[in-house]
């Protein structure tokens, strides 16, 4: 079989570029090399080619995403502009490559092939002396490295959907060993940069050190994929968290959808721009775009709820935040987010049931638990809040304007001020949703807090 110059063999599974050089896969990327070209312009799921490639052996995704990445490398494919293997946004692969007939070549006498060969070898070493000098590039990583890489990778994509600061940690170590194996590919440069910017979200901890590889890692992202989506998208993240500056943020969003529409984490921290500003409509459909590309994404459907709770719609909002924890029973995070939403709909028991999930999901405190049960039988609500913020206030790491949602729980509101006058000292990002944060309606008639929002999205 021939595919653009490319001679696939399968007697001695081996592979030929177009210029004459000889390419060996590991057994499963050639099987499943096999069984693309006898599927050609069909969509495949990754579960069934490990129930047909892989004969059903428990294997994870991560195998398949390996040998189709060796295939990749193979035939010098770029996933970006695909000539072989097109990649399906939540649907699977498909070969795209068209067979070219192979003209019959006339097969030499045993004394000839063993003169050619021996030519070749002496061909090939002159080649070696010649070339080498100035041929520079790195090689492309070994198939065990490339396979290393979008295990790291994978891992990072797996932490970084989830919200408390443990997992960002995990998902940018895992990011940074994918940097490590090989720096030069652009999509874990970004996603390094989103996840140092959602680092800055959780708390001031080592911010200046997350602001600074932030930038860099996006600049780098920019100068290896300028022409990536997700580059833009580290890139307006950027712009938007630790620049405030929204416009230029969106005009950076926009783009990169313009490259690639099929990327759900871009819809997605674009909601998030457009949901701080006010912008419910908008901000609901890209989030419900990200969600249909990625229906199993626990991640993606609790950012959905979260548009919907900002946009008053609570009956949605708690509907897709019990969807996102029965998709990841494990995420405290989002046990809290609905909570909070069962909290506004006027449903106390069952968020007081969901808050104590999340604390048990967190493992937080048996003592810090029984206060929490204490005040709630005696203050209701009010009460739990009261005992969060009196724990929590001492934590330097921890956000002032999530103390402030706590104070303003507790009825305290001069306090909740105090907190969120100092959440805009320290530039926290949390103060960007100031204006549409349903914690603070009571406060949104005080002239205080109009200056407050006003000046969140000041530049520096």
């Amino acid at each position: 079989m021939n595919f653009h110059g490319y001679r696939v063999d399968t007697v001695h599974r081996v592979i030929t570029t177009p210029g004459g050089r000889i390419v060996r896969l590991e057994p499963k990327a050639f099987d499943l090399l096999v069984h693309f070209t006898q599927h050609p312009e069909e969509t495949i799921s990754r579960e069934q080619l490990i129930a047909e490639v892989w004969g059903g052996k428990f294997v994870t995704d991560d195998a398949v995403m390996v040998a189709v990445y060796a295939l990749r490398q193979a035939f010098e494919d770029d996933s970006r502009a695909p000539r072989f293997i097109e990649t399906i946004r939540g649907r699977g692969y498909r070969w795209i490559a068209a067979p070219a007939s192979v003209p019959a070549v006339a097969v030499p006498s045993k004394r000839r092939r063993v003169f050619a060969a021996a030519f070749a070898v002496i061909a090939t070493g002159f080649a070696a002396l010649v070339w080498g000098p100035l041929h520079t590039a790195r090689p492309m990583p070994s198939i065990k490295r490339a396979g290393d890489l979008v295990r790291a990778n994978a891992r990072g994509v797996f932490f970084s959907e989830r919200t408390t600061r443990r997992d960002l940690e995990e998902a940018r170590t895992e990011f940074r060993n994918a940097i490590r194996i090989d720096e030069r590919f652009a999509e874990p440069h970004a996603a390094l940069a989103q996840v140092c910017v959602r680092l800055i979200e959780t708390g001031p901890s080592g911010a200046a050190a997350n602001e600074a590889e932030a930038r860099r890692e996006a600049a780098r992202a920019m100068e290896l994929g300028p022409q990536l989506s997700l580059s833009h998208a580290a890139l307006a993240t950027v712009q938007f968290v630790l620049d405030r500056e929204p416009e230029k943020a969106e005009q950076s969003y926009r783009h990169a959808l313009e490259l690639d529409a099929s990327l759900p984490g871009v819809h997605r921290r674009y909601s998030y721009l457009l949901g701080a500003r006010g912008r419910f409509a908008e901000a609901i459909e890209q989030a419900r775009v990200a969600v249909e590309m990625e229906p199993a994404s626990a991640g993606a459907v609790a950012d959905l709820a979260w548009t919907h709770e900002i946009a008053g719609n609570l009956a949605e909002a708690e509907r897709l935040y019990r969807d996102s924890v029965h998709l990841d029973p494990s995420n405290g995070g989002t046990f809290l987010s609905l909570g909070y939403c069962l909290q506004l709909r006027n449903n106390p028991e069952a968020a007081m049931q969901s808050y104590r999930r999340a604390m048990q999901v967190l493992a937080v405190p048996q003592d810090l638990l029984a206060r929490c049960d204490r005040a709630f039988a005696s203050s209701g609500l009010a009460g739990v809040h009261a005992v969060l913020l009196e724990r929590l206030r001492t934590r330097s790491d921890f956000p002032r304007f999530n103390l402030a949602v706590y104070a303003v729980g507790a009825g305290r509101s001069s306090e909740a001020m105090d907190l969120l006058r100092q959440a805009a000292q320290r530039r926290e990002p949390g103060t960007l949703w100031l204006a549409v944060h349903p914690a603070f309606a009571s406060l949104r008639g005080q002239r205080e807090f109009a200056g407050l929002v006003a000046s969140s999205f000041h530049t520096r």
